[in-house]
Formats: C-alpha cells, structure tokens, sequence
C-alpha cells in the first residue's frame, strides 16, 4: 500500500531511504516543497534519489485480482493480464457499434442485439436487395423502392414496379386523354380506353372532320397561289421601274461628271482669289492690329470683372443651398411629428374606456378581394384597464378562407399591464350588427382559456389573435332575408367585454 496515498501502489517509486511509493504521490511531494521530508522516518526526499522500484512492479504485476466485473464476473487474473481479460469478459459492458444506436449493453449480449433487436441494424429489401436500416426499411419500401410493386394511381386494376410506373401511366386505360382527330376539330376527352372506341366509332364523323379540315387547306393554297401570281406580277412592274430609273441614274452620272469638270475650275478661280486677298490682307493688317489689339484688352479686362462676380455669387448660392437644407430636414421633422401627433389624436378621439367597441369597417368588397387582416383601433375595459384590439378576415381565414367572415380579439400591450391581474379571464361577445333596424345582430361570445399564452400578459406589442375562423359565411352576411349586414359597401362589428369584478385603479 501507498503510504501518501493509502492504495495500491501504482507505477511503484523508490526514495533514497528506502521507502516505496506511488509515482504520482512522490512527484507531489516534490513539487509541495523544496525540503520535502518522507512521512514514514522523516528523511529529507531528494529528486535525483528517486528512481522506478522495477522488481516491486514485477511483484505488484504478477498479483492475482478479481476481474472489475465482480460479482458477475469471478475470475481471477494476474494484474499484467488483467486488461488482455477486459477485452475477452463477456460481462464488459460496451455500446452497440450499429451507426445511430446508443445502447449500452454486456458482450455477451451484444451479438444478439446487433443481429435481431437493435433497431438501427441493417436489413435487406426484399424487393431490391439492397440494404437499409430496419427503422427506414418499411418508409424506403412503401415509399421509394424502385422494385416494389405499386397499385396504378388511375385505379385500372395493375399493380407495377415503381420504376415502371411512369411508363404504365403512358399506356394505361383509366388515364384522360385528347382523341387523335383533336387537330381537326373533335373535342372529346376521355379515358384512355374509352377514347379507342370512340376513335373506332366515331369514324366517319371523323373523316367528315379531316375533309372539312383539307377543304379549308385546299381554299388557303388557293388563295395563297392567287396572291403569288399578283406578287409576281407586281415584281415585273418592279423590274420594269428599276430599269427606267437605271437609265435615268446614267442620265445623272454623266451630268454630276461635268458638274465636277466645272467644280475644279471653280476651285483653281477661288484659290487665286485668295491669294490676292493675302497680300491685300498683309497690307491692312499692320494698320488694324493695333486698334483690334486694344479692344481685345478692355473685352478681357470685362471678362476678369464679370468671372470674379460670378465666383463671389456661386459662393453665396453654395451658402444659401446648405441653410436650404438644413430647413428642409427641419421642416420634414416637423413635418413628421405632426402626423405622428395627427394620428395619435385621431386614435384618442375614437378610443373607448368602457369595454365596448363600435367598429366601422368601409370597402367591404375591396378589403375581402384583397384578402388581407383587419385591425381595428384598440379600446380598453377601463381607463387604466387591458387594452384590446379585433381582428377581421373580410375573406376567412385558414380553412375558412372564401367562405366565412373570421373575427378574432387580440390582448395589447398597455401602459397598466403591470397593475392588472393575469392571465386576461373576462368573457368576450363579437356581434355583426344588423343594419335594417330589426336587430337581428349575429353575435358569438367565448370566456377565455387561461391556459392559452394569447391570454397572459403580453411581452409584444399584441398577443396571438383568438376568436372564430367561421363566424358567419358569405352568403348568409352578404345576402340574409331577414337582415341587412353591409349596406353602402360598410359593415359594423361591435365588441363587448364582460368588465364584472373588474375595478378601475
């Protein structure tokens, strides 16, 4: 035994004085301190006196030991031999290798739960062959094993391969298909086979169809002939004006030529014009440079005053442009939080405090043909009480989409929520108002499910909306017999909450 440690010596290591311990323990004493002392007699413990005991580990490795799987295990193995037994002891526990199972189990049992209870071991198709996990084996046989036979989509009776399954679809009896005389006129469209019997006894009806169909060609190549023998009559009278103006164009060319003879002549008369305007020119042109010269001065003099005034305007206009800026941004800020102010009052004005809330919902047909939410303004059950909001869906919503109105409540958040009991519990009334004055008004109520997160305090701005997808179908809203619910293209709901127990703070 160890005596730092109090167990099996490990790695035994001798000290200077004799004394033996574990490798780890002496490195430890070491490393505690400089003048590390040995705890059996006290002796100073020096490093370069320590060294590895190899005949006590000889001794330590040829102890007999109990298998680590004791008690199910009872043999007894020397130390050095004892990892070799690990390796062969069937109560070992190891994981299942089968990619995807985390099963822990004993090697004795390991064989038997790879090859028939893993649920990750690997089976044949029996249809393909080819191998696959048991747990995807049933999906890849009912779903996509080209090799498994398949029932015909077109219920015609078959069962085929999956793979040829494309193919049977092309050639069997139970799929519609157009008659082979479509191109000519007939409209029939029917079951594969059903469309063989009519091709067989619709057969004069059908070569009625291809004769009236050649009679119609052999008219259309009529008249395409009638309208080639005016095109070609049209192109001689083409070939008979282009060589008039050929002639013409000869006619032309040997006139441009003497133009051109009396171009040249004209040319050398002009050139010898101006040569004697040059030395005229040169005569002249030291008398009026000096005058030219002065009045080219004072232009530039007047051009410097006008670029500089230019440049001192520009400046200015740079200055103004900026402070024109800066009061368009200020006037869009203004701009901006008057309508923000705008739209807050507007939203006051129409805000009730009591629970209920008059909804006037205009362009009924537009808002359901575009098939969005509704938002009504919210309200709240009391001035400090749960502020809420409804939802409409104009065309349904879900699985009631074009055929029910959907009306909903939603729980906002407001500035009392903290001071208010949750989850929200009050009952709910929705109620489509009747407009003829015979108040037969559609109304449906719900008390709220407290278990629901649409009910408890919101950390949003609006919880889930929770109400009824089918409050009432298009027909019976648009066209009742005894009511009048949209009337100049407006519907109105009204939305009552129960306040009883509520107290305002």
């Amino acid at each position: 035994m160890c005596p730092a440690c109090g167990g099996a010596i490990l790695n035994p290591h001798q000290t200077g004085c004799g004394h033996i311990f574990c490798a780890k323990c002496i490195r430890m004493f070491i490393k505690s301190s400089d003048t590390s002392k040995c705890p059996l007699d006290g002796i100073l413990i020096k490093s370069e006196e320590v060294f590895q005991d190899n005949c006590c580990k000889r001794e330590l490795l040829n102890l007999e030991v109990y298998c680590s799987n004791t008690p199910d295990c009872t043999q007894k193995v020397s130390l050095c031999n004892l990892q070799k037994h690990l390796t062969l002891c069937q109560y070992e526990t190891l994981q299942c290798s089968n990619p995807g199972c985390t099963d822990i189990l004993l090697r004795k049992n390991l064989s038997d739960h790879q090859r028939n209870l893993c649920q990750f071991r690997t089976e044949f198709c029996r249809h393909c062959t080819k191998p696959y996990p048991v747990t995807q084996l049933t999906d890849h046989e009912q779903m996509s094993c080209p090799e498994a036979e398949v029932q015909c989509p077109n219920n015609c009776s078959q069962t085929v391969k999956r793979h040829k399954l494309k193919g049977h679809v092309d050639e069997c009896p139970e799929v519609e298909t157009d008659c082979i005389y479509k191109q000519y006129g007939c409209t029939v469209r029917d079951k594969r086979s059903k469309v063989k019997v009519h091709e067989y006894t619709e057969f004069s009806h059908h070569v009625l169809l291809v004769l009236e169909s050649n009679s119609k060609l052999a008219k259309q190549v009529d008249q395409l002939q009638q309208d080639l023998a005016l095109q070609e009559r049209e192109l001689k009278e083409r070939n008979l004006l282009v060589a008039n103006l050929n002639r013409e164009v000869t006619k032309c060319d040997s006139t441009f030529s003497a133009i051109q003879r009396s171009v040249v002549e004209q040319r050398e008369c002009v050139s010898s014009v101006k040569q004697e305007l040059q030395e005229l020119r040169s005569v002249l042109d030291a008398e009026l440079a000096k005058e030219e010269l002065s009045d080219l001065r004072a232009s530039i003099d007047s051009l410097r005053q006008q670029v500089a005034m230019t440049q001192s305007l520009r400046d200015h206009l740079g200055a103004l442009g900026q402070t024109c800026q800066r009061h368009t941004r200020l006037l869009d800020i203004h701009v901006e939080q008057l309508q923000c102010n705008e739209q807050r009052f507007r939203q006051l004005e129409s805000t009730s405090y009591d629970g209920k809330l008059i909804w006037k919902v205009q362009d009924y047909q537009r808002r359901k043909d575009a098939g969005m939410p509704l938002t009504s303004p919210p309200f709240y059950t009391g001035r400090s009480g749960y502020k809420l909001s409804a939802r409409a869906y104009p065309d349904g919503d879900g699985s009631a989409r074009g055929t029910h109105l959907s009306l909903y409540i939603m729980v906002m958040r407001g500035d009392f929520d903290s001071l208010l009991p949750w989850p929200f519990r009050q009952s709910v009334t929705l109620t489509v108002l009747d407009q003829s004055g015979s108040r037969n008004h559609i109304s449906c109520s719900f008390t709220p499910d407290t278990t629901k997160e649409s009910f408890r305090r919101p950390t949003a701005d609006s919880n889930a909306a929770l109400g009824f997808s089918r409050f009432i179908s298009h027909t019976d809203l648009e066209g009742p017999r005894n009511a009048v619910y949209i009337r100049d293209d407006t519907l109105f709901i009204k939305v009552k909450v129960d306040t009883t127990g509520l107290e305002d703070l």
